[in-house]
């Protein structure tokens, strides 16, 4: 069995990216770095009681050392995406950022110049950081596995310390499931309007924990078991809870089981009620609007309300290609994504072949307004999030969203020596969609991206108008990776900046969520050796 996760909290590393000058937002350009400076560029390696400290002189240079062009950050038009009362700000309160789950921030993210990477372990082994959330007075939480091992941590946002500690059950390694396809045991929590933690955890009850400053640990406010509630399979296969969020009106949890469970949970009484789509799996998050729950399987999308007995009920379904077979990185025959909401739309992938496509739906009734297939025939799918806005523009409401195609991705593969990412087909599209001077819809393509990322979550910084997705190069002479936050503009498409982090497994990253701090100069992510932090100081 692993060790406790604060048995090593003293252990990080910490890389310096020299500051040049400090890119303030939406002022000056970055500035690009001299031909010269980088071919003389050179590392130098300081062992340190608390770690390595690497000092690395390509700052403002992508991954392969050229200079990046002159840009200027600017932000992104959009609508912003209304506030859930019974959650946290928006930003900080799931890993999918706010209840309409759009992967955007209205904060800055780091930027190379003068950046600072801070890896720090949790454990001795291997050991990650899934969902990362932060209460009001700035503090992280997150959840922290480590081979069968899941705890809450609160954690210093500076010092990246563990203030507590809240042990969670272990993982059933005789599951199926165990360990690369297994997305529940608190892999997504939410935070609620009262800094609590709203949880599900492996042995299917919805926790809800909270901090407490005066005893100075966490506590348990509410337990809620669910194990008379889901499917019920034959050994050692298992169905999981997977998710928990408040309703808009704070008098349910909406909730979903691995295995097709869509339920409500009455906060006041505990009573609970469910339908099942038989059938169907449910791997992803799904997303809470005012007018009920959206929740994506690898069959359909179904948008579901709560009628006057509490009960949850089916408004409308959309089936869509299911495609012929699994495709590599996807957990099963169907689409990968988080139902993405906004404006009076949901966006969603389906796994239709020889290309998946990108499908837009109405609200209010599921119906396709537009579609479009993306990437090369044979080589597409998601398992992904597809991080989105909607603007006003001169004829109605215009989407975007990005789509990572995560094609060849093989997550057994990610302790051998070449890893997950052999057959990766990579690149990332945004895709985009205007009405016409009549009002009808069209999807386009904007630009393509050649940029191959480790299937992170990506996130739009709607502040300086940047995608965040985190690159990697094989280094073949020591048979490893190099890895780099990468910024591309989000109205170009193009490489802004990669900056190193570090290679090697500890930097590994295979589907963690990016998250942005709310200090507007962070950005955070787990790895196979707990966090990576990159900020500029």
């Amino acid at each position: 069995m692993a060790p406790s996760p604060t048995r090593t909290q003293d252990e990080s590393t910490q890389q310096h990216l020299p500051r040049q000058r400090r890119l303030p937002m939406h002022r000056p350009a970055v500035t690009r770095i001299p031909l010269s400076r980088r071919v003389i560029a050179s590392f130098a390696v300081v062992a340190c009681a608390a770690g390595t400290v690497t000092v690395i002189t390509t700052s403002g240079c992508d991954q392969n050392g050229a200079p990046v062009p002159e840009w200027v950050p600017r932000p992104v038009d959009h609508i912003p995406y209304p506030q859930h009362p019974f959650l946290s700000p928006n930003g900080t309160n799931n890993m999918h950022d706010d209840a309409y789950m759009s992967d955007t921030y209205e904060v800055s993210g780091p930027l190379p110049d003068g950046a600072e990477v801070t890896l720090k372990k949790f454990a001795d082994n291997i050991n990650t950081c899934v969902t990362i959330t932060f209460d009001r007075q700035g503090r992280m939480l997150t959840t922290n596995v480590s081979i069968l091992d899941v705890s809450l941590l609160l954690l210093d946002p500076e010092t990246l310390d563990v203030l507590a500690t809240y042990p969670l059950p272990p993982r059933d390694p005789s599951d199926p499931l165990f360990p690369y396809n297994d997305t529940s045991g608190a892999t997504y929590f939410v935070m609620d309007n009262l800094d609590r933690v709203i949880l599900t955890d492996s042995n299917n009850a919805i926790q809800v924990v909270a901090y407490s400053d005066d005893k100075n640990a966490f506590e348990l406010v509410q337990r809620y078991d669910l194990s008379d509630v889901v499917v019920p399979m034959d050994a050692p296969a298992r169905d999981h809870v997977q998710m928990a969020i408040p309703d808009w009106k704070g008098q349910y949890l909406w909730f979903t089981t691995r295995y097709g469970v869509v339920g409500t949970l009455c906060i006041a009484s505990g009573n609970v009620q469910s339908t099942v789509l038989a059938g169907e799996e449910i791997e992803n998050s799904f997303a809470v609007a005012e007018d009920g729950a959206y929740i994506l399987t690898d069959h359909a999308m179904y948008r579901f309300e709560v009628n006057g007995d509490g009960a949850p009920v089916q408004v409308w379904a959309h089936p869509y290609d299911r495609g012929s077979h699994v495709k590599p990185s996807n957990f099963n025959q169907g689409s990968g994504t988080t139902p993405q909401i906004f404006g009076d739309l949901v966006a969603i992938s389906n796994n239709a072949d020889p290309r998946m496509d990108i499908l837009f739906l109405k609200r209010s009734t599921g119906e396709t307004v537009s579609s479009i297939p993306v990437f090369d025939d044979g080589r597409s799918t998601t398992e992904n999030a597809l991080p989105g806005l909607v603007r006003e523009g001169p004829n109605g409401k215009e989407y975007s969203v990005i789509v990572d195609n995560n094609y060849g991705i093989e997550r057994n593969k990610l302790l051998t020596t070449e890893g997950c990412w052999t057959d990766h087909a990579g690149t990332l599209v945004r895709i985009d969609l205007v009405p016409d001077a009549r009002g009808d819809y069209h999807a386009t393509q904007v630009w393509r991206s050649p940029e191959k990322s480790s299937q992170l979550l990506p996130k739009i910084s709607l502040t300086d108008g940047i995608l965040y997705v985190y690159t990697y190069k094989w280094l073949t002479d020591e048979e490893t990776y190099d890895w780099y936050l990468t910024g591309i503009d989000f109205f170009t498409g193009k490489t802004l900046f990669s900056i190193p982090t570090g290679k090697g497994l500890d930097y590994t990253n295979f589907g963690q969520p990016l998250i942005l701090g709310p200090d507007g100069h962070t950005a955070y992510l787990g790895t196979m050796a707990g966090l990576v932090r990159v900020r500029n100081p």
